[in-house]
């Protein structure tokens, strides 16, 4: 589509965060008529001359040539509702972006560790020689990146959210990481997620490939219509597995683990392999990879250490939004944990924790909106504290915590009960932990 497609046409976009914005501004820039509504209308600003409304004011939705719907906006939404029964055609931020991608594209997906494997896979490639940018759910909208021609290499970490309304075939190879409980305030049951996530394979270019977790092929194969997407775990059956020493493609040993790497079956390996498949597909060697690896620092907020205080060791979890990621962050960890958790449920059971954590976590202080949900599920089973606060939660942990012990912040939850964001929750726990008094930080 050239500049001029957009040009006078009417469209209505709804939802004005970070994708909302960037959408109206790539259809304004292209001089379409451009309308937002927003729950929060009256406490917005902009100039980028759009016309912004309430979403609870009565439209004429057939007036609009397409609507764009920003992620965090359910498609059970009215307007949503009334433009799909009237014929007007739906689509996303990155639906919009993706019917200008000419340049390489590789999607990433999953419930847990997308935003790691995507910026894995984004320093791999620019280490390699390989122009890369990192776009999508990773926090850069891909409307706002998307130039007439380049030649670098799109990057994109895509949610369930995102999903649910792209259907452009651009995708080069991609994976779908894991397919975990999460987001059951919005989808009716576990298959409707897993189909949101699996909707990727639909994007893909012919001859492409889609590489897939193999649990979640064993426990979703029915989902993806016959089509049999290649496998990596930690099973010899795996096109790409993992024996705790090396990555093995076909019986050929293609990569040696090093350091932390080595000698696990953990989710920072299921993710190493997820990222050399795909920069595999793209030319990458082994040699190359490990190099860049060497190099790769996670982002902040997951399973972050913050620091040790008489021996006792704090790390920030801030991103482990939903149950299994909690689970997981748990197991990574070295030695006994009392795990502050809590917040916005999302509509999934604690209920897995019980076996979980039966070995390892030996108190949680429960936070939040969630922490009577908590309590509920977890008290005949373990010692659940209920605080009023992030700091008295991290102030009661350290108090009854012992050398060797791991206080960790893995939520399990939304953040927005009580702050901005789980980058804002993070920050706020590193503060507190930095904070605690009368011992020399490590």
């Amino acid at each position: 589509m050239n500049r001029d497609f957009y040009s006078g046409k009417d469209v209505l976009v709804v939802g004005f965060g970070l994708s909302g914005r960037a959408a109206a501004s790539f259809l304004i820039d292209r001089c379409a008529s451009v309308t937002v509504v927003d729950r929060h209308a009256e406490q917005l600003k902009t100039d980028l001359g759009v016309t912004l409304l309430s979403d609870s004011e009565v439209l004429d939705v057939k007036r609009y040539a397409f609507v764009v719907i920003s992620p965090g906006v359910s498609q059970n939404h009215p307007i949503i509702q009334s433009a799909l029964q009237n014929g007007v055609e739906v689509i996303g931020e990155i639906e919009l972006a993706c019917r200008h991608v000419r340049q390489p594209f590789l999607g990433i997906t999953g419930t847990n560790g997308k935003t790691t494997v995507s910026l894995l896979v984004g320093h791999v490639l620019n280490h390699a020689g390989i122009k890369a940018k990192v776009l999508g759910n990773v926090g850069i909208p891909l409307i706002a990146e998307i130039p007439e021609a380049t030649d670098e290499t799109i990057v994109c970490e895509l949610s369930s959210f995102q999903l649910e309304t792209l259907r452009s075939k651009v995708i080069d190879a991609a994976v779908i990481l894991n397919i975990t409980p999460d987001h059951l305030d919005r989808y009716a049951s576990m298959q409707g997620y897993a189909r949101a996530k699996i909707q990727i394979h639909a994007c893909m270019k012919e001859g492409s490939a889609l590489y897939v977790g193999k649990k979640v092929y064993e426990e979703y194969h029915s989902l993806f219509e016959g089509f049999v997407p290649k496998t990596f775990g930690f099973s010899p059956d795996c096109d790409l597995y993992c024996d705790q020493k090396s990555l093995i493609v076909k019986e050929n040993i293609e990569l040696i683990l090093r350091g932390r790497y080595r000698d696990r079956s953990s989710h920072d390996v299921e993710n190493v392999m997820a990222a050399f498949a795909l920069c595999k597909k793209v030319g990458v060697s082994a040699d190359v990879f490990c190099e860049a690896l060497k190099t790769f620092e996670k982002p902040p907020h997951r399973i972050e250490f913050v620091r040790e205080c008489l021996g006792v060791r704090f790390y920030n979890d801030s991103k482990g939004t939903n149950p299994d990621a909690v689970m997981r962050a748990v197991d990574s960890l070295s030695g006994r944990v009392i795990l502050i958790a809590g917040g916005v449920a999302k509509g999934n059971s604690f209920e897995p924790w019980l076996k979980a954590f039966s070995s390892k976590v030996r108190h949680i202080y429960a936070i939040g909106e969630a922490q009577g949900e908590i309590r509920d599920a977890l008290s005949k089973s373990f010692p659940v504290v209920l605080c009023e606060t992030l700091e008295s939660a991290v102030q009661q942990a350290f108090a009854i915590a012992e050398t060797g012990d791991c206080v960790l912040l893995s939520p399990g939850c939304a953040s927005f009960d009580m702050f901005k964001n789980y980058a804002h929750r993070g920050d706020r726990f590193k503060e507190i932990v930095q904070a605690l008094e009368g011992v020399m930080l490590s």
